[in-house]
């Protein structure tokens, strides 16, 4: 039966390397120090029987600068062993008779069966012949014997060679034929690829080891596994090289998957892998795994019982369904869930103590057992129901607050509550905080968000509102602190009055009366000239109980316009009655910028000046010297800013100033003085 399994995975595996191949020959060689190995594979049977017949000849050169030289025959008749060559195959025999033998059979004595078609037959031997070449890759003496392998142990280290194979022309001739050529440098050694990635499960005794072994297909033919039961000592377990065996409907296979019996349970064993090169040499081990060998377990757990006690708490038990079983699992896991269907999570977990008392439960509750192996799978046990009658109520709701627009809209905003079983919120107001709140819901509010609308005509000024939050059980939670929202007012204040204008020497006086409304927090007194819009003159944020103003910008022969504006804390204003004044004192503003420069060569002050009003008729200058009275010393056109005084005395100190006349008679306040030494 082995043999069987053997020769049938063999099959596969080599209509796959064949299928690649299109030389007459081809080669595999693996490099060591002073030592390379050659693996002849023959494109079919027809070219292996031409080499057990007529035999190879294997010529090696050394090449130097693109030169060959140094012509050695390394082997010059490699063909199978001799049919009758027993001190060959007996040693062979001795080791593994029903592989020597297939292996014999095939070079020399498969005739195949007469009942077979010529198809048949064909087919049948292209299958022995596949499997001899799949026995040669997991055994370098079959290869041997086969007339397929070759060992060249007479190179030297960094040297480039020219291997070159040739077939003889006939079984008696001394001249052979090229059919293949190989470049090779000694100094690159060959090594095994390093097998990592090996991984394993198990469920009772059985391991069921994985590997990739696409990952590895050009360098190992097949695979030995080992076991050890102390991490240390290992022992092969499989009788013939495992490989990945493909088929048409596994064309694209990646992994071998390979099952073992552990032999004894509750224990640890240890694998891992060796590659089988192409020279029936084996690699390093692979990574190592451990695998738990945990008895069988074929019963799944069972809650034993579940209690309610006192409406606030569960007690559960549970154990495995055959109670012999249930010390054999690894963990046990408690489960709980709001629906049957819903999300388990695990709220306790042991593996002895296999009882629990859920001091939080939920009002529903669906507990489960996931019982834990030690290989790690999991087995569930059916849902147990306690459902608790919910006295609790929620907690009052949090974050309350309002916003609200003109219009006296009301937008109330708050955090969800965190409980499960929330039936929704229950929305109260108020006029005053010593007043009863009233609910204004008559339905759950089950959003976080309500808007409400408001009177807006009534005296009242605010508005107080508090939640509550009610569960499915209609528990309601006490209501969370009141929150005042002011009434939005679209009535405006009082206008304040603007009593009268009266033009002094300083400026203009206004008298008034502010507001006398409660809500007014500013009043704003402002001025026009002309068709000129309002500018701000003083913003009174202190009611002013004198009511008076002095407007000192203002300009004597403009036209003003006054208005005194009254603002709520909601923005309404009103605005008093407009007064209109022109501003006359008979006096102008003073001349400020009266400026000299002394010229002492000359013998004369130069007097110059500025005055921006209109209408100016004339400048009167005025000097003294000290101590004595002002005089007048000129009299010059209005639209003249100079005047040089040649009427000098030097050691004096003189005291010049100017006045404007308008046309209109009015004058300006005289300038003050300014003081020249000459």
């Amino acid at each position: 039966m082995k043999k069987s399994i053997y020769i049938f995975f063999c099959f596969f595996l080599l209509q796959i390397i064949n299928a690649q191949e299109n030389n007459k020959v081809f080669e595999r060689h693996f490099t060591k120090e002073k030592k390379i190995l050659f693996r002849i594979v023959p494109e079919n049977k027809k070219m292996f029987e031409l080499i057990k017949s007529n035999g190879l000849k294997i010529t090696r050169y050394t090449l130097t600068n693109n030169t060959q030289t140094n012509e050695t025959v390394i082997n010059d008749f490699l063909h199978p062993y001799w049919e009758t060559d027993s001190a060959k195959w007996l040693p062979l025999f001795r080791k593994d008779k029903n592989k020597t033998g297939f292996i014999y059979n095939a070079i020399f004595q498969n005739k195949g069966d007469t009942k077979l078609s010529p198809q048949q037959k064909e087919k049948h031997e292209k299958m022995v012949y596949d499997l001899m070449l799949l026995s040669c890759d997991f055994n370098a003496e079959v290869a041997s014997a086969c007339g397929l392998f070759f060992a060249d142990s007479t190179i030297a280290s960094n040297s480039n060679y020219v291997y070159k194979i040739a077939v003889y022309t006939t079984t008696t001739s001394t001249m052979a034929k090229e059919i293949y050529s190989v470049t090779l440098n000694s100094s690159i050694l060959s090594t095994n690829k390093k097998i990592t990635g090996l991984d394993a499960r198990s469920k009772n005794k059985i391991s069921t080891l994985k590997w990739k072994a696409i990952d590895y297909k050009s360098d190992y033919s097949g695979y030995n596994i080992e076991r050890s039961e102390d991490s240390v000592t290992y022992k092969r377990i499989n009788s013939t090289p495992i490989i990945l065996l493909s088929s048409q409907f596994e064309k694209n296979k990646e992994y071998i998957f390979f099952n073992d019996t552990m032999p004894q349970s509750n224990k640890k064993y240890f694998y891992r892998l060796r590659g089988i090169n192409f020279f029936g040499e084996e690699s390093e081990p692979s990574n190592i795994i451990n695998v738990y060998s945990s008895p069988p377990v074929n019963s799944v757990p069972f809650i034993d019982s579940v209690f309610v006690v006192q409406n606030r708490r569960v007690n559960i038990k549970w154990r495995m369904e055959n109670n012999f079983e249930t010390p054999l699992l690894k963990n046990y896991l408690l489960l709980r869930a709001d629906k049957d269907n819903g999300i388990y999570k695990t709220i306790y977990e042991s593996k002895e103590n296999l009882k629990y008392t859920d001091l939080e439960p939920r009002q529903s509750n669906f507990y489960k057992v996931a019982a834990i192996t030690h290989n790690n799978d999991t087995i569930y046990s059916y849902s147990r129901m306690a459902t608790i009658i919910d006295t609790i109520p929620p907690s009052p709701p949090n974050n309350l607050k309002a916003t609200v627009d003109k219009k006296g809209i009301v937008t109330l905003q708050w955090q969800k509550n965190n409980e499960t079983d929330l039936q929704g919120y229950k929305l109260f107001k108020a006029n005053a905080l010593n007043e009863e709140f009233v609910q204004i819901n008559n339905k759950f509010i089950t959003d976080t968000i309500y808007t409400d609308k408001l009177n807006l005509k009534t005296l009242t000024k605010k508005i107080y509102y508090s939640l509550a939050a009610s569960d499915n059980n209609f528990n309601t939670s006490i209501t969370c602190s009141s929150i005042e929202v002011k009434r939005p007012d679209t009535i405006p204040p009082a206008a304040p009055l603007l009593n009268s204008l009266y033009p002094e020497l300083k400026g203009v006086k206004l008298n008034f009366i502010l507001s006398k409304s409660d809500d007014v927090i500013k009043h704003i007194i402002s001025r026009k000239t002309g068709n000129e819009n309002f500018t701000v003159l003083k913003e009174l944020t202190i009611k002013d109980s004198i009511g008076i103003y002095m407007d000192t910008t203002a300009e004597s022969g403009k036209t003003y316009s006054y208005q005194v504006t009254a603002f709520d804390e909601d923005n309404n204003s009103s605005v008093s009655k407009c007064l209109v004044i022109k501003y006359q004192t008979g006096y102008r503003k003073k001349l400020n910028n009266l400026a000299y420069k002394v010229d002492r060569t000359q013998k004369n002050i130069s007097l110059t000046w500025e005055y921006n009003e209109k209408e100016i008729e004339k400048f009167i200058l005025y000097r003294a010297k000290a101590n004595e009275q002002l005089t007048i010393i000129k009299t010059v056109n209005g639209k003249t800013l100079s005047y040089t005084d040649n009427n000098l005395n030097i050691g004096n100190i003189y005291e010049y100033r100017i006045k404007a006349v308008l046309y209109n008679g009015d004058e300006s306040i005289i300038s003050d003085a300014v003081k020249v030494e000459y």
